[in-house]
C-alpha cells in the first residue's frame, strides 16, 4: 500500500510517499520517501510504487550474497594481524582516493597517488590541487571511518568539505551561495540547500533501521547527489557519506571507479528522477565484484 504524507517544516509543505510492506507473516513496515515540494501525480505514485517493489525483489533475490559479503569481510578483519589490517586499509584508501579524486578530474595517476599517500613523494608536473585534494580526501576519510559510532549531520558533512577542500578553496566547509547547472541537471536553489539537507538527515534518521542498508546508502547518495549543497567536492562528499552507510553496517567500503564512471552516472541520472533501483544493482555490482577480487 502507497499513500502521500505532507509535513509541515517552516510554513511550507513537503511531500513523502509512504510505502507498507509485509517484512513477516503477521508483520509490516512502513517506509518513506522524501518527495519535495511538489505532489506526486497518480501516476507517478503508480510507478514509484512498481519500483518499490522491484527494489524489494532485488533485495531479497540477493540477500543471502549480501550477507555472506557481509560475513567474509568481518571475518578478514577478525583474523588478519594489525599489521596486515593496516597494509590492506592503506591500500584502499590509496584505490579509494585515486579513483573518486578522477571521477572528478584529477590528473593524478594511480602511481601518483600511491607515491603521494604512501611515501610522501609529491609527484612533478601535476596541478598543486590535486595533489592536495588527494592528499585531503585521506584525512577526510580517517574522518569519516573514525565517526562511525555517531549519526549524519549537517555539521559532519561541512566538516568532511572543510577538510577535502581547506587550502585549495576559499568556501571549504560551506554551502553554496549560487545557483549552479550540472549537465543536464539543475539542482535546487542556494536558499533552500539547508532545509532540503535537513529533510534528508531527518528521512535518514527515520529509515535507518528500516531500509536495507544497501537501499539506505544508495538512496541517501543519490538525493544527496541531487541537492547538489557545494560548488565543489559534492561527489567526493556523497562517496564518503556513501561508504559511511555501508561500514556503519559493517559492509565493506565500495569503491567506485574512475573506469565504470559512465555507468555510475547513468544510475545518478536515473536516482535524478526518484529511481534509485539502478543505484542499488551498481552498488552491488561493485561490491560483488571487490569481494571476489579479494
Amino acid at each position: 500500500m502507497v499513500f502521500v504524507r505532507k509535513k509541515k517544516i517552516n510554513n511550507r509543505e513537503y511531500h513523502y510517499l509512504v510505502h507498507s510492506t509485509r517484512v513477516g507473516n503477521n508483520k509490516w513496515k512502513k517506509v518513506e520517501r522524501y518527495l519535495g515540494i511538489n505532489p506526486p501525480s497518480s501516476e507517478e505514485i503508480k510507478e514509484i510504487e512498481f519500483e518499490f517493489n522491484t527494489i524489494s525483489l532485488f533485495l531479497r533475490k540477493n540477500q543471502q550474497q549480501l550477507e555472506a559479503i557481509k560475513k567474509k569481510h568481518q571475518t578478514r578483519i577478525k583474523n588478519a594481524s594489525a599489521d596486515a589490517r593496516f597494509a590492506f586499509e592503506e591500500e584502499l584508501i590509496i584505490q579509494f582516493t585515486y579513483d573518486t579524486s578522477r571521477i572528478e578530474g584529477s590528473t593524478l595517476s594511480y602511481k601518483d597517488t600511491k607515491l603521494l599517500l604512501q611515501e610522501g613523494i609529491t609527484p612533478k608536473d601535476k596541478p598543486i590541487r590535486d595533489i592536495k585534494e588527494a592528499e585531503n580526501h585521506k584525512k577526510a576519510y580517517f574522518l569519516m571511518k573514525d565517526d562511525l559510532s555517531n549519526t549524519i549531520t549537517k555539521d559532519f558533512i561541512l566538516k568532511l568539505h572543510a577538510v577535502l577542500k581547506k587550502d585549495v578553496t576559499e568556501d571549504a566547509g560551506s554551502f553554496r551561495d549560487a545557483q549552479v547547472i550540472v549537465g543536464t541537471l539543475i539542482p535546487i536553489k542556494a536558499d533552500m540547500i539547508e532545509t532540503e539537507i535537513n529533510n534528508l538527515l531527518s528521512w535518514y534518521d527515520q529509515n535507518e533501521s528500516q531500509l536495507d542498508p544497501l537501499e539506505l546508502a544508495a538512496t541517501f547518495h543519490c538525493i544527496f547527489e541531487r541537492i547538489h549543497p557545494f560548488f565543489d567536492g559534492n561527489g567526493r562528499v556523497g562517496r564518503l557519506l556513501l561508504n559511511f552507510i555501508l561500514l556503519k553496517n559493517k559492509y565493506p567500503l565500495v569503491i567506485i571507479q574512475n573506469k565504470n564512471k559512465r555507468r555510475y552516472y547513468t544510475a545518478l541520472h536515473r536516482g535524478d528522477n526518484g529511481n534509485y533501483l539502478y543505484m542499488i544493482k551498481y552498488l552491488y555490482s561493485e561490491m560483488e565484484k571487490q569481494d571476489k577480487k579479494l
